[in-house]
Protein backbone atom coordinates (compact mmCIF):
# COMPACT_ATOMS: atom_id res chain seq x y z
CA UNK A 1 0.00 0.00 0.00
CA UNK A 2 1.51 3.45 -1.20
CA UNK A 3 -0.84 6.53 -0.38
CA UNK A 4 -0.52 10.30 0.13
CA UNK A 5 -3.00 12.53 -0.10
CA UNK A 6 -5.96 13.77 1.34
CA UNK A 7 -9.55 12.11 1.09
CA UNK A 8 -10.48 10.71 -1.02
CA UNK A 9 -7.99 7.98 -0.59
CA UNK A 10 -7.28 5.55 -3.14
CA UNK A 11 -5.30 2.31 -3.50
CA UNK A 12 -4.14 1.45 -7.17
CA UNK A 13 -6.48 3.29 -8.25
CA UNK A 14 -9.83 2.63 -6.68
CA UNK A 15 -11.06 4.78 -3.51
CA UNK A 16 -11.25 3.28 -0.08
CA UNK A 17 -13.58 2.97 2.26
CA UNK A 18 -13.87 4.38 5.99
CA UNK A 19 -13.67 0.65 7.20
CA UNK A 20 -10.74 -0.24 4.92
CA UNK A 21 -8.82 2.91 6.01
CA UNK A 22 -9.60 2.58 9.95
CA UNK A 23 -8.71 -1.11 9.37
CA UNK A 24 -5.02 -0.24 7.63
CA UNK A 25 -4.68 2.42 10.06
CA UNK A 26 -4.86 -0.42 12.80
CA UNK A 27 -2.20 -2.89 11.30
CA UNK A 28 -0.15 0.00 10.53
CA UNK A 29 -0.30 -0.49 6.67
CA UNK A 30 -1.36 3.06 6.64
CA UNK A 31 0.58 5.85 8.61
CA UNK A 32 -0.65 9.38 9.56
CA UNK A 33 1.99 12.22 8.39
CA UNK A 34 -0.22 15.33 9.11
CA UNK A 35 -3.79 15.40 9.74
CA UNK A 36 -5.64 14.55 6.58
CA UNK A 37 -2.68 12.95 5.51
CA UNK A 38 -2.30 9.37 4.91
CA UNK A 39 1.18 6.98 3.54
CA UNK A 40 1.38 3.69 3.06
CA UNK A 41 4.06 2.23 5.96
CA UNK A 42 6.43 1.24 3.63
CA UNK A 43 6.99 4.37 1.98
CA UNK A 44 7.56 5.46 5.57
CA UNK A 45 10.32 2.69 5.98
CA UNK A 46 12.10 3.62 2.97
CA UNK A 47 12.48 7.46 3.78
CA UNK A 48 15.95 6.33 6.31
CA UNK A 49 17.74 9.56 5.35
CA UNK A 50 17.43 12.68 7.09
CA UNK A 51 16.88 13.87 2.99
CA UNK A 52 14.16 11.63 2.12
CA UNK A 53 12.71 12.24 5.83
CA UNK A 54 12.28 16.13 5.07
CA UNK A 55 10.96 15.30 1.51
CA UNK A 56 8.21 12.91 2.92
CA UNK A 57 7.11 15.67 5.62
CA UNK A 58 7.31 18.02 2.37
CA UNK A 59 5.22 15.96 -0.11
CA UNK A 60 2.68 16.10 3.11
CA UNK A 61 3.12 19.49 4.44
CA UNK A 62 2.22 20.70 0.76
CA UNK A 63 -0.92 18.51 0.64
CA UNK A 64 -2.28 19.37 3.93
CA UNK A 65 -1.56 23.14 4.43
CA UNK A 66 -4.70 25.06 4.30
CA UNK A 67 -5.11 27.90 2.34
CA UNK A 68 -4.28 28.56 -1.03
CA UNK A 69 -1.37 26.31 -2.54
CA UNK A 70 2.10 26.12 -1.56
CA UNK A 71 5.31 25.60 -3.37
CA UNK A 72 8.75 23.96 -1.53
CA UNK A 73 11.16 26.64 -0.82
CA UNK A 74 14.33 27.74 0.99
CA UNK A 75 16.31 24.36 2.61
CA UNK A 76 13.30 22.36 1.73
CA UNK A 77 13.43 23.20 -2.51
CA UNK A 78 17.28 22.98 -2.06
CA UNK A 79 16.93 19.16 -0.96
CA UNK A 80 14.93 18.93 -3.75
CA UNK A 81 17.15 19.77 -6.34
CA UNK A 82 20.30 18.29 -4.58
CA UNK A 83 22.31 20.79 -3.66
CA UNK A 84 24.73 20.70 -1.35
CA UNK A 85 24.33 22.22 2.15
CA UNK A 86 26.51 23.74 5.31
CA UNK A 87 25.57 22.06 8.38
CA UNK A 88 22.43 19.86 9.47
CA UNK A 89 19.42 19.22 7.15
CA UNK A 90 16.32 21.50 7.43
CA UNK A 91 14.52 20.09 10.71
CA UNK A 92 11.39 22.62 9.57
CA UNK A 93 9.87 22.17 6.13
CA UNK A 94 9.88 25.48 4.32
CA UNK A 95 6.76 26.95 1.98
CA UNK A 96 6.02 30.02 -0.30
CA UNK A 97 2.96 30.80 -1.44
CA UNK A 98 1.89 33.95 -3.75
CA UNK A 99 -1.60 35.22 -1.85
CA UNK A 100 -2.97 34.56 1.66
CA UNK A 101 -1.16 34.31 5.22
CA UNK A 102 2.07 33.01 6.63
CA UNK A 103 1.23 29.55 8.35
CA UNK A 104 3.16 27.96 10.57
CA UNK A 105 3.31 25.28 13.32
CA UNK A 106 6.13 23.04 15.04
CA UNK A 107 6.62 21.31 11.65
CA UNK A 108 6.53 23.53 8.99
CA UNK A 109 6.46 27.46 7.99
CA UNK A 110 4.46 29.19 5.11
CA UNK A 111 5.72 32.53 3.83
CA UNK A 112 3.95 35.16 1.49
CA UNK A 113 6.20 36.30 -0.88
CA UNK A 114 6.21 37.47 -5.10
CA UNK A 115 6.02 33.79 -7.34
CA UNK A 116 6.35 34.61 -10.68
CA UNK A 117 5.59 31.74 -12.83
CA UNK A 118 9.07 31.52 -14.30
CA UNK A 119 10.60 31.03 -10.82
CA UNK A 120 7.85 28.27 -10.31
CA UNK A 121 8.62 24.29 -11.50
CA UNK A 122 8.52 21.03 -10.25
CA UNK A 123 10.46 18.60 -8.73
CA UNK A 124 9.59 14.29 -8.44
CA UNK A 125 5.68 15.58 -8.17
CA UNK A 126 6.54 18.40 -5.61
CA UNK A 127 5.41 22.23 -6.49
CA UNK A 128 8.77 23.73 -5.76
CA UNK A 129 10.67 26.97 -6.48
CA UNK A 130 13.06 26.91 -9.55
CA UNK A 131 17.14 25.64 -8.79
CA UNK A 132 17.95 29.92 -9.64
CA UNK A 133 14.94 31.06 -7.62
CA UNK A 134 16.35 28.49 -4.87
CA UNK A 135 19.34 30.02 -5.20
CA UNK A 136 18.84 33.47 -4.62
CA UNK A 137 16.51 33.11 -1.61
CA UNK A 138 18.94 31.08 0.13
CA UNK A 139 21.73 33.36 -0.81
CA UNK A 140 19.45 36.52 0.54
CA UNK A 141 18.55 35.01 3.95
CA UNK A 142 21.57 32.61 5.19
CA UNK A 143 25.35 33.69 6.39
CA UNK A 144 27.74 34.50 3.30
CA UNK A 145 30.04 30.95 2.93
CA UNK A 146 26.08 28.96 3.44
CA UNK A 147 24.83 30.79 0.76
CA UNK A 148 28.43 30.39 -1.39
CA UNK A 149 28.06 26.24 -0.59
CA UNK A 150 24.38 26.35 -2.44
CA UNK A 151 25.70 28.79 -5.10
CA UNK A 152 28.58 26.50 -5.95
CA UNK A 153 26.83 23.15 -5.75
CA UNK A 154 24.18 25.23 -7.95
CA UNK A 155 26.81 25.90 -10.66
CA UNK A 156 28.47 22.43 -10.11
CA UNK A 157 25.16 20.73 -10.94
CA UNK A 158 24.51 22.59 -14.00
CA UNK A 159 22.29 25.85 -13.37
CA UNK A 160 23.82 29.07 -15.51
CA UNK A 161 25.33 32.27 -13.39
CA UNK A 162 22.89 34.10 -16.15
CA UNK A 163 19.78 32.29 -14.86
CA UNK A 164 20.91 33.37 -11.24
CA UNK A 165 21.16 37.27 -12.41
CA UNK A 166 18.23 37.22 -14.05
CA UNK A 167 16.25 36.20 -11.04
CA UNK A 168 18.71 38.48 -9.04
CA UNK A 169 17.06 41.12 -11.21
CA UNK A 170 13.69 39.98 -10.68
CA UNK A 171 14.17 40.11 -7.04
CA UNK A 172 16.12 43.76 -7.05
CA UNK A 173 14.26 45.52 -4.37
CA UNK A 174 14.23 42.40 -2.14
CA UNK A 175 15.44 42.09 1.49
CA UNK A 176 19.17 40.57 1.18
CA UNK A 177 19.40 40.89 -2.48
CA UNK A 178 22.70 42.51 -2.02
CA UNK A 179 24.30 39.74 -0.67
CA UNK A 180 22.89 37.07 -2.92
CA UNK A 181 24.34 39.23 -5.55
CA UNK A 182 27.48 39.07 -3.80
CA UNK A 183 27.28 34.68 -3.25
CA UNK A 184 26.56 35.00 -7.06
CA UNK A 185 29.38 36.82 -8.46
CA UNK A 186 31.59 34.64 -5.95
CA UNK A 187 29.93 31.45 -6.82
CA UNK A 188 32.16 28.89 -9.09
CA UNK A 189 31.27 25.31 -9.98
CA UNK A 190 34.41 23.59 -9.87
CA UNK A 191 34.48 23.63 -6.23
CA UNK A 192 34.01 20.24 -5.72
CA UNK A 193 32.50 20.04 -2.42
CA UNK A 194 31.18 22.14 0.57
CA UNK A 195 34.34 22.04 2.39
CA UNK A 196 35.99 23.58 -1.00
CA UNK A 197 33.75 26.22 -0.80
CA UNK A 198 34.08 27.60 2.79
CA UNK A 199 37.62 27.18 2.14
CA UNK A 200 37.64 29.43 -0.96
CA UNK A 201 35.29 32.12 1.67
CA UNK A 202 38.07 32.01 3.77
CA UNK A 203 40.86 32.76 1.59
CA UNK A 204 38.59 36.02 0.33
CA UNK A 205 38.49 37.02 3.65
CA UNK A 206 41.66 36.87 4.63
CA UNK A 207 42.69 38.52 1.41
CA UNK A 208 45.18 35.75 -0.38
CA UNK A 209 45.35 35.79 -3.79
CA UNK A 210 42.26 34.09 -5.75
CA UNK A 211 43.47 30.18 -6.42
CA UNK A 212 42.69 27.94 -9.22
CA UNK A 213 40.08 25.35 -9.02
CA UNK A 214 40.46 21.13 -10.11
CA UNK A 215 44.03 22.31 -11.98
CA UNK A 216 45.50 18.77 -13.52
CA UNK A 217 49.41 18.79 -12.93
CA UNK A 218 51.91 17.19 -14.91
CA UNK A 219 50.61 14.41 -16.92
CA UNK A 220 47.03 14.88 -18.28
CA UNK A 221 46.66 10.81 -18.70
CA UNK A 222 47.51 10.89 -14.12
CA UNK A 223 44.07 10.48 -12.54
CA UNK A 224 45.31 11.53 -9.48
CA UNK A 225 47.00 14.92 -10.66
CA UNK A 226 44.30 16.98 -10.32
CA UNK A 227 44.54 19.07 -7.42
CA UNK A 228 41.60 21.47 -6.04
CA UNK A 229 43.67 24.78 -5.45
CA UNK A 230 46.68 25.82 -7.61
CA UNK A 231 48.28 29.12 -6.62
CA UNK A 232 50.37 28.27 -9.63
CA UNK A 233 52.77 32.00 -9.60
CA UNK A 234 53.95 30.72 -5.87
CA UNK A 235 54.01 27.05 -6.77
CA UNK A 236 51.70 25.98 -3.94
CA UNK A 237 48.91 23.71 -4.13
CA UNK A 238 46.38 23.07 -1.36
CA UNK A 239 44.38 20.18 -0.92
CA UNK A 240 41.19 20.78 1.65
CA UNK A 241 40.71 17.33 2.90
CA UNK A 242 43.70 16.55 4.85
CA UNK A 243 44.05 13.03 5.39
CA UNK A 244 40.08 13.08 6.63
CA UNK A 245 39.39 10.84 3.86
CA UNK A 246 41.24 8.45 4.44
CA UNK A 247 40.25 7.52 8.19
CA UNK A 248 39.67 3.68 8.42
CA UNK A 249 40.92 3.19 5.01
CA UNK A 250 43.60 0.24 3.85
CA UNK A 251 47.11 1.18 4.21
CA UNK A 252 47.42 0.44 0.43
CA UNK A 253 44.78 3.98 0.29
CA UNK A 254 47.52 5.61 2.84
CA UNK A 255 50.20 4.65 0.69
CA UNK A 256 49.08 5.79 -2.55
CA UNK A 257 48.50 9.40 -1.44
CA UNK A 258 51.83 9.57 0.44
CA UNK A 259 52.92 8.28 -2.97
CA UNK A 260 50.56 11.37 -5.11
CA UNK A 261 51.98 13.91 -2.59
CA UNK A 262 55.65 12.80 -3.53
CA UNK A 263 55.02 12.92 -6.69
CA UNK A 264 53.44 16.39 -6.99
CA UNK A 265 56.18 17.85 -4.51
CA UNK A 266 58.84 15.80 -7.01
CA UNK A 267 57.80 18.24 -9.93
CA UNK A 268 58.33 21.91 -7.38
CA UNK A 269 55.03 22.40 -5.56
CA UNK A 270 54.78 22.93 -2.21
CA UNK A 271 51.74 20.96 -1.30
CA UNK A 272 49.55 22.33 2.15
CA UNK A 273 46.29 20.08 3.61
CA UNK A 274 43.64 20.92 5.89
CA UNK A 275 40.71 19.49 7.18
CA UNK A 276 36.68 20.69 8.08
CA UNK A 277 38.04 21.19 11.42
CA UNK A 278 41.09 23.19 10.76
CA UNK A 279 39.57 25.20 8.16
CA UNK A 280 35.95 25.79 10.55
CA UNK A 281 37.63 26.20 13.63
CA UNK A 282 40.96 27.76 13.09
CA UNK A 283 41.20 29.27 9.55
CA UNK A 284 44.03 31.61 10.37
CA UNK A 285 46.43 28.76 11.16
CA UNK A 286 45.32 27.66 7.48
CA UNK A 287 45.93 30.98 5.57
CA UNK A 288 49.23 31.47 8.01
CA UNK A 289 50.55 28.05 6.48
CA UNK A 290 49.36 28.65 3.02
CA UNK A 291 51.33 32.36 3.43
CA UNK A 292 54.09 30.34 4.68
CA UNK A 293 54.34 28.22 2.14
CA UNK A 294 53.69 31.05 -0.84
CA UNK A 295 57.06 32.57 1.12
CA UNK A 296 59.23 29.69 0.86
CA UNK A 297 58.49 28.97 -2.30
CA UNK A 298 59.03 32.40 -3.74
CA UNK A 299 62.60 32.33 -2.14
CA UNK A 300 63.30 28.73 -3.99
CA UNK A 301 62.14 30.36 -7.24
CA UNK A 302 64.26 33.36 -6.64
CA UNK A 303 67.68 32.18 -5.33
Amino acid sequence: MDIAGRPPFRRNGSELTDAQIRRALRAGDLVVIRRGVLVGRRRVEVARSDRDAHILRLRAAVLAVPGPPVVAALGSAALLHGFARLGRQPSRVRLYRSRGGPWRDEDMAVLVCGLPARHLTEVAGVPSTTAARTVVDIGRWVSYRSGVVVADSALRGGIGRAELAAVAADCARWPGIRRARQVIDFADGLAASPLESVSRVVFAEFGLPRPRLQVAIGDPEWPDGVVDFLWEDFGVIGEADGLLKYDGARPSALRAEKLRQEALEDRGYVVVRWTWDDIWRRPDWVVARLRSAMSRSERRRTA
